[in-house]
C-alpha cells in the first residue's frame, strides 16, 4: 500500500465534496461519482459551482425509463444494455462510478422512491439488478448498488429502524442484494440511512461484514449513502469503506480522538483505504478522457430510451380499441399528453435535451388531434376551468364515434425521493374530470403515468388502459407508437396492482409517526400475501395483454439440470413478445414464488421452443438455526404462466436432496458468527430519545418536538430554504427533500450534507438546548 501518514489514512475515508474520493495530495488516483441510476445526473463544474440543493440542476444526459418501469420489460438483455449506454454517457462525463442501481424491495406501493426500484419479487430485482451491474462495467465504469438494506420508506429514512426476522431479511430483503453481488460483484454498496434490527446499517458489523463480504463475497468497496455515516469510527469498524459526502473534517476528527489508543480502527483503516484505493485504480473509465457531451451520441442513446420504453409499457387492458386506425381523427385530453410526466423527483432527476410530447408524436404519424388540456398537470391543481373545453370534445368524439384518449396520473409532488404517499388514488381533479367523460358515453382509452401502483378504479368503465409508468425521455414517441400498433405492448408489471392501499400487506404497519417498523408481515410480501391469502386484487403479478395472443405447450421438467421447457406459439396476426414466468411451490406452502423467466419474440405463426433455467436457490429453503439457505427435498409444482394467477403449464415434479442441494455450492464453506447472529435478532427496538436524552444522532424534526428553541431554529432554517428555493412550490419534491432532510436527519449527518454550513459546535449547542 501507497506510504499514507496517519491524517492522510483518516482524510482517505471520506469523500471530496460531493462526488470525489480522497488523493491524497497526488500519492493515490481519485474517483469521481455521479447519481443514476436510470441516466445520469452530472452535477459538479457547473459554473464553477456546486448547486448540492438544486436536484434539478445538472448536465444534459439521456433520460431513460426507471426502473419500475424497467422490470416491467421482463427483458434482462435490455438492463445488461442500459447500464452499457448510461456507462458510454458517463466515460464522456469523467465519472468512473454510477450509484444505481437500487434494488429494494417494494414492501409497500406507496413509498415514493418505488420508481427507482425493480420489484416486490427478490429474485426477478436481483436478476436484473446484475444484469445492469454486468452491462455497466464491461466498460469500466463501476456500479453502486444501493440501498443496503431494508430502506423501503422514504419518510423518517434517516432514523426509521427495520424490525425484520432473520428468515424474512434473507429470504426476501437481502436475496436481491445477494443474486447481483455473486451474479455481478458492484464496484461498490451503497449502505442506506436507515436503522435495522436497533442499529443503523452504516454502523452494522452483521450486516457490511458478515453478510456482505464474510457469506456473500463481496469484494469491493462499502459507501454510505450521502449523510448516512452516524459515528465514523463506529461505522467504519463495521465494515464501511468510504463515507460520503466531505464532512469538512469533522470524520477524521472523530477517528483521531480514537486512533492511537484503538487498534481495531487502525487495522481497519488500512483495509479501508487499501479498498478506495483499488477501486480509484480499477474504475478508471470516466477518466480515459476530457469530458466532453459532444462525444455523447444522443441520438442512438435517445433511440435505445424509446425502444426500452416500448418493450416495458404495459397494456392493462384493451376491448379491441387499440391499436387506433390508422392516421385517423381523434380526441386527446389531459395536460399529460402536452407536459408528459416521464421520471420521479429526487436525486434521480435528469437533466433531458427537449424532445415530442404524445400530442406531437402522434400528429407526426398522421393523426388529426381535438385537444383540450381540462387540467393543468401542475403540483397542487384543483382547478376545473379547463373542464368546459374537455367535455366539449368529449361529448363531440362520443356522438362521432371517436375514441377519447384520456392522458392521466400522478403529478410531481407525489413521487420522490424523501416523501412517501398517503394513497394510491390519482388526483381528484382529474378523476373528476374522468368521470364526467365516461358519462356523456365516450369510448375512453386511458393513458396512464406512474413510477408504482395507482387506483385504476375506471377499468370497467374505459375501453382500453396503457400504463406507461415512468418511461423516460422518448415518452411521448413511446405512446405514439404504441397507440398506433406500430409495437406492439409487450411489459408485464413486475408489481401486484391492488383495488386499494388497505389490501396491502403492510397497511397500518408502514411510514408511521415512530421509528420502529416492524415487518409483521413477514415473508407475505407483495404476491406471495395476496396469493397466500387470496385476496383479489386489480392486476396480478406479472399480468400485461398483447395486441396478439400466445398458446404454451409441451412442459419438459429436467430437475437435475434446474430446466424448464416448453413451446411457445404466437396464434395471433402480429408479431408481438410475450414474457413467461416459471413459479414454483412446494407441497405444503400457501403461495409460489417466481424462479424463472424469459422474453421472447415472435412472428405470426410462429413457435419457438423456450428453455428457461431455475434460479440456483430454487429448491432450498432459508434454515435459521444454520443461518444459511439449505436444500429443501420433497415434492414440488412447477408452473408456467403469463402471470402469477394465470398459469398454462403445470407439473408435479419429486426433488431429491442431492438435485435440491445443486445450486449450493458456494455457501458450503460459510461458517457463521453465531454470537453476531444472536446478538443481531435480539433487542431490536430501537428506544427514542427524549429531552433530556437527545444526542447527535437525533434530528431537529425530534428534537423540535419537545424544545421550544429547536423549533424557532428550524423555523428561521426552513424560511431560509424557501426563500433560497423561491420561485418553486413547497411540494416540488426538490424543496420537500431538502425539508424533509433538515428535519429529519441526524445532526451528524447534517454537517455532511450542508456543505458545512452547519458546524460541529452549533451541532453541541443544539443538543443543549433540547436537553435544557
Amino acid at each position: 500500500m501507497v506510504q499514507l501518514t496517519d491524517e492522510e489514512k483518516m482524510r482517505l475515508f471520506n469523500g471530496v465534496g460531493s462526488w470525489n474520493s480522497y488523493d491524497a495530495g497526488g500519492k493515490v488516483r481519485s474517483f469521481t461519482m455521479s447519481d443514476g441510476p436510470h441516466g445520469l445526473r452530472k452535477q459538479d463544474a457547473i459554473e464553477e459551482t456546486e448547486h448540492y440543493a438544486d436536484l434539478n440542476r445538472s448536465r444534459i444526459a439521456t433520460c431513460f425509463p426507471t426502473s419500475s418501469c424497467m422490470a416491467a420489460s421482463w427483458d434482462k438483455s435490455l438492463l445488461s444494455e442500459l447500464g452499457k449506454t448510461i456507462a458510454e454517457e458517463a466515460q464522456c462525463q469523467e465519472v468512473d462510478v454510477v450509484l444505481g442501481p437500487g434494488t429494494n424491495i417494494k414492501r409497500s406501493p406507496l413509498c415514493g422512491r418505488n420508481f427507482e426500484y425493480f420489484s416486490e419479487d427478490p429474485y426477478l430485482a436481483g436478476t436484473l439488478a446484475a444484469e445492469y451491474i454486468n452491462g455497466m462495467q464491461a466498460l469500466g465504469i463501476g456500479t453502486s448498488l444501493k440501498h443496503f438494506t431494508c430502506n423501503n420508506q422514504e419518510k423518517r429514512r434517516q432514523t426509521s429502524n427495520s424490525i425484520v426476522n432473520e428468515k424474512t431479511l434473507s429470504e426476501i430483503y437481502l436475496r436481491p442484494f445477494e443474486i447481483a453481488v455473486r451474479k455481478a460483484q458492484p464496484a461498490s454498496i451503497m449502505v442506506s440511512y436507515n436503522k435495522v434490527n436497533g442499529d443503523y446499517a452504516a454502523a452494522s458489523k452483521f450486516l457490511l461484514t458478515e453478510v456482505l463480504r464474510k457469506k456473500w463475497g463481496f469484494k469491493g468497496i462499502v459507501i454510505s449513502d450521502w449523510g448516512a455515516c452516524i459515528g465514523a469510527p463506529n461505522c467504519l469498524k463495521a465494515g464501511m469503506s468510504l463515507a460520503m459526502p466531505d464532512s469538512n473534517g469533522y470524520f477524521s476528527h472523530q477517528l483521531e480522538k480514537v486512533y492511537k489508543d484503538d487498534a481495531e480502527v487502525r487495522a481497519k483503516l488500512d483495509e479501508a483505504n487499501a479498498l478506495v484505493i483499488e477501486a480509484a485504480n480499477k474504475w478508471t473509465g470516466g477518466h480515459q478522457q476530457k469530458a466532453d457531451n459532444s462525444k455523447i451520441d444522443f441520438k442512438a442513446h435517445h433511440n435505445a430510451a424509446l425502444r426500452f420504453a416500448t418493450n416495458a409499457a404495459v397494456l392493462l387492458k384493451n376491448d379491441g380499441v387499440l391499436p387506433l386506425a390508422e392516421k385517423s381523427k381523434i380526441t386527446v385530453i389531459g395536460a399529460m399528453a402536452a407536459t408528459m410526466k416521464f421520471q420521479g423527483g429526487g436525486s434521480s432527476h435528469i437533466s433531458t435535451a427537449p424532445y415530442p410530447n404524445a400530442l406531437d408524436s402522434l400528429k407526426a404519424l398522421g393523426y388529426e388531434i381535438d385537444f383540450a388540456e381540462g387540467y393543468t398537470g401542475e403540483m397542487g391543481d384543483t382547478s376545473e376551468r379547463g373542464y368546459a373545453q374537455a367535455l366539449e370534445l368529449a361529448k363531440k368524439a362520443a356522438s362521432e364515434k371517436r375514441p377519447v384518449l384520456f392522458f392521466c396520473g400522478l403529478t410531481e409532488e407525489f413521487e420522490g425521493e424523501g416523501f412517501d404517499r398517503d394513497n394510491i388514488a390519482l388526483p381528484q381533479v382529474q378523476t373528476k374530470l374522468l368521470d364526467q367523460i365516461i358519462a356523456l358515453g365516450a369510448d375512453v382509452i386511458a393513458v396512464t403515468f406512474s413510477g408504482a401502483p395507482i387506483d385504476i378504479y375506471f377499468a370497467d368503465k374505459v375501453c382500453a388502459v396503457l400504463h406507461m409508468y415512468l418511461c423516460g425521455e422518448a415518452c411521448g414517441e413511446a405512446c405514439a407508437e404504441l397507440l398506433s400498433g406500430r409495437v406492439n405492448p409487450s411489459g408485464k408489471i413486475a408489481e401486484t396492482f391492488p383495488f386499494s392501499e388497505k389490501d396491502t400487506p403492510c397497511y397500518g404497519n408502514f411510514a408511521g409517526e415512530e421509528d420502529n417498523i416492524e415487518y409483521k408481515e413477514g415473508s407475505y410480501v407483495g404476491y406471495r400475501y395476496y396469493e397466500a391469502k387470496n385476496v383479489p386484487v386489480r392486476y396480478e403479478f406479472g399480468f400485461g395483454l398483447s395486441y396478439t395472443t400466445f398458446e404454451y405447450s409441451n412442459l419438459k421438467v429436467d430437475v437435475a439440470k434446474r430446466e424448464v421447457s416448453f413451446d411457445l406459439k404466437n396464434t395471433g396476426s402480429v408479431k408481438g413478445a410475450e414474457a413467461s414466468q416459471v413459479y414454483i411451490q412446494k407441497e405444503g406452502s400457501d403461495y409460489p414464488e417466481l424462479r424463472g423467466f424469459e422474453k421472447t419474440m415472435l412472428e405470426p405463426g410462429e413457435t419457438k421452443r423456450v428453455t428457461v433455467t431455475l434460479d440456483e436457490n430454487a429448491f432450498t429453503t432459508y434454515d435459521t438455526s444454520a443461518h444459511n439457505f439449505v436444500a429443501d427435498a420433497g415434492e414440488y409444482t412447477i408452473k408456467v404462466g403469463m402471470s402469477v394467477r394465470k398459469i398454462v403449464l403445470e407439473q408435479k415434479v419429486s426433488v431429491s436432496a442431492e438435485q435440491a442441494a445443486a445450486g449450493l455450492s458456494e455457501l458450503a464453506a460459510y461458517t457463521p458468527d453465531l454470537p453476531l447472529y444472536e446478538s443481531f435478532f435480539t433487542n431490536t427496538f430501537y428506544e427514542q430519545h427524549h429531552k433530556g436524552t437527545f444526542t447527535t444522532a437525533d434530528n431537529l424534526g425530534d428534537m423540535a418536538k419537545e424544545s421550544f428553541g429547536v423549533r424557532v431554529i428550524l423555523k428561521i432554517i426552513n424560511m431560509i430554504i424557501l426563500f433560497s428555493m423561491r420561485g418553486k412550490s413547497k411540494n416540488d419534491p426538490s424543496v420537500k427533500i431538502v425539508l424533509s432532510a433538515i428535519a429529519e436527519n441526524p445532526l451528524e449527518s447534517l454537517i455532511s450534507i450542508t456543505n458545512g454550513i452547519f458546524t460541529e459546535k452549533l451541532m453541541e449547542k443544539t443538543v443543549r438546548l433540547a436537553n435544557r
